[in-house]
C-alpha cells in the first residue's frame, strides 16, 4: 500500500509539473474554476449512528463550534461564495467559527495539496478540487473519511458525482457543482444559413452526430462559418471525452481494464475525424484570444456557429468572453452518437475535501454541509455564479425556470436540469487521469494532423497507458 500511494503521489506531482511546463495541454476552466488569463488556457453505505439535519433546513439549535477553518480555492469559487452571501449566513449560525479563504489557482492547488497530504502537514481544513482531479487526490490518501457525514446526501445529489469521491466503499468528498453538457449555438448564424434557430428545432436537427455533421455542412456552405473550434496540433481531447462520457465510456471500464483502443472508442474518434476531414472546424485553440474572438464575433465576421460544452460555459460567455453577443445565443441538447441514445455528458464540476490533518474537522464539515447540503445556500450560490448545484432539491426553486436575456429570453436552466439528471456513469476521470488523457491527447493530435490512423494511434496510446500504470 505504501509503495502504491508513493507511486500515485509521484505520478500526480510529475504530471502537474509537466503540465505547467507545457508537456501536455492545460485544463480549461470548469464551473468553479478561475477564469483564465487572456493568453492562457484555464478536475450504499449504512446509515450513520446519529441522524444529520435535513438537507433543506438549518438546525434550529445548531451545535456551537469555534476556531478557524481555512479553505483553499480559486478566485471564481471565492467570488461565488462571497457574492452569494452564504458565508455571512453561516456566520449567523456559527458566530465563533472564523472562515479564512486562501486563493490559489487550480494548478497550484494540485501541486500544493498532494505535497501536504503526503507530508502530513501544511494542508488546509478544506480544499476545493475539480472532479477531473478528485479521484487522484482520493487515491493518495490523507483525506478524512466523510462517509457518515455524506450518507444522508447520497440520494440527494446527482448520482454520477459520487463516483470520483468513492474509494473502497468510503466517501472522501462532498459535491458542489456539476457540469451537464449542452449544445450552445449562434441563432444569427443558423438564421443566415436558412436553418431554424428555435431551440426545439435545433435539438431535432442535431439529434445525432451524423445529423450535426450535416448541419455543419449547410452552415459552412451558406455562411462560411466554421461549425466549432477543434484545434489539431495541440488538441487536448476535451470534446472527445464528452463524446465518450455520453456513451458511458471512458479510458477504462468498471473492471479497471484500459479501453482506450476499444471498438467503441475508435468509432467515437472516427466520428470526430469526419469533421476535420470535411474542413468544418476552426483550428483555434480553446481558451486563447483567437477562440474568444470567434465566439464574440459579429455575424458578418464569421463567428463559430456552435459549441458543445457544460452549463458553466453560459456564465463565461455572458460574463467575460462574449458579453456583446447577448440575444444571439441559444441552448439545445447535445447530439447523441446514435438514435435513441442519451444526449447528456459531464465536463468538470467540483467538490470539497477535508484533509485528515485538519484540527477542526467538525467545523469544516459544518461549513461544507451548510454550503452544499442546504437548498437555500445552493440557490444563492447559483444566482451569484450560474454554477449548477449537484443538490437536486435545489432545482425546484423558481430561479431555474426564469428566462435568460443573454439567450434571447430562453429558459435555459430547465435544459441543464433535464440533462444533469440523466448523465451516465463513465470512466473518463480516475486515479490515472493525467497519464491517460495525456497519451490520448497525443493520439488525437496524430490523427488530426494526418500522422496516424485512428486505430493505430489509440492502440499506441492504450499500450503506453498499460505499460505506465500496470492496468490490464
Amino acid at each position: 500500500m505504501f509503495r502504491f500511494k508513493t507511486l500515485m503521489f509521484l505520478i500526480l506531482v510529475a504530471s502537474m509539473i509537466l503540465s505547467a511546463c507545457g508537456g501536455q495541454a492545460t485544463t480549461p476552466p470548469t464551473a468553479a474554476t478561475e477564469a483564465p488569463a487572456a493568453t492562457e488556457p484555464p478536475a450504499a453505505t449504512e446509515a450513520p449512528a446519529t441522524e444529520a439535519p435535513a438537507a433543506t433546513e438549518v438546525p434550529t439549535e445548531a451545535s456551537q463550534l469555534s476556531g478557524k477553518v481555512t479553505i483553499w480555492m480559486w478566485k471564481a469559487a471565492h467570488d461565488a461564495l462571497t457574492n452569494s452571501g452564504v458565508l455571512d449566513e453561516f456566520k449567523k449560525v456559527q458566530p465563533d467559527v472564523e472562515v479564512e479563504i486562501v486563493e490559489y489557482n487550480p494548478a497550484d492547488v494540485y501541486q500544493k495539496l498532494p505535497l501536504a497530504l503526503q507530508a502530513g502537514t501544511g494542508a488546509p481544513d478544506i480544499s476545493l478540487v475539480e472532479n477531473s482531479h478528485l479521484a487522484q487526490i482520493v487515491a493518495l490518501g490523507g483525506l478524512t473519511d466523510m462517509t457518515e457525514w455524506v450518507t444522508p446526501y447520497l440520494d440527494k445529489m446527482n448520482a454520477y458525482k459520487w463516483a470520483d469521491a468513492k474509494l473502497d466503499d468510503k466517501y472522501y468528498a462532498m459535491p458542489w457543482d456539476s457540469g451537464p453538457v449542452v449544445f450552445y449555438y449562434r441563432r444569427d448564424v443558423f438564421d443566415a444559413a436558412g436553418l431554424s434557430s428555435d431551440p426545439d428545432s435545433v435539438s431535432e436537427a442535431v439529434a445525432t452526430w451524423d445529423d450535426y455533421f450535416n448541419v455543419c455542412q449547410t452552415i459552412m456552405e451558406k455562411t462560411g462559418s466554421s461549425c466549432f473550434s477543434n484545434n489539431k496540433a495541440n488538441n487536448y481531447g476535451r470534446l472527445y471525452e464528452m463524446m465518450l462520457w455520453q456513451q458511458g465510456l471512458g479510458y477504462y471500464n468498471a473492471e479497471g481494464q484500459v479501453t482506450v483502443d476499444s471498438p467503441e472508442n475508435i468509432a467515437t474518434l472516427e466520428m470526430l475525424k469526419k469533421f476535420w476531414d470535411a474542413n468544418l472546424t476552426s483550428d483555434q485553440l480553446e481558451w486563447t484570444e483567437g477562440w474568444y474572438a470567434e465566439l464574440a464575433a459579429e455575424t458578418d465576421a464569421k463567428p463559430i456557429a456552435t459549441l458543445v460544452e457544460a452549463a458553466w460555459m453560459g456564465a463565461f460567455l455572458k460574463g467575460w468572453i462574449a458579453p456583446g453577443t447577448e440575444g444571439k445565443w441559444g441552448v439545445a441538447l447535445m447530439p447523441a452518437m446514435a438514435d435513441g441514445q442519451v444526449r447528456a455528458a459531464n465536463d468538470g464540476g467540483s467538490a470539497f475535501v477535508i484533509p485528515e490533518q485538519s484540527e477542526n474537522k467538525e467545523a469544516a464539515w459544518a461549513l461544507t454541509e451548510f454550503l452544499f447540503g442546504r437548498v437555500d445556500s445552493q440557490v444563492a450560490i447559483f444566482k451569484a455564479s450560474d454554477f449548477l448545484p449537484s443538490l437536486e432539491e435545489a432545482y425546484t426553486d423558481p430561479v431555474f425556470s426564469e428566462p435568460d436575456p443573454f439567450f434571447a429570453d430562453q429558459p435555459v436552466r430547465p435544459i441543464y436540469v433535464d440533462v444533469v439528471k440523466v448523465i451516465p456513469i463513465a470512466y473518463v476521470y480516475g486515479p490515472n487521469y493525467p497519464e491517460m488523457s495525456g497519451f490520448v491527447a497525443t493520439a488525437i493530435q496524430k490523427v488530426a494532423t494526418g500522422q496516424s490512423s485512428v486505430e493505430d494511434a489509440l492502440k499506441e496510446a492504450a499500450d503506453a497507458i498499460r505499460a505506465q500504470t500496470g492496468m490490464p
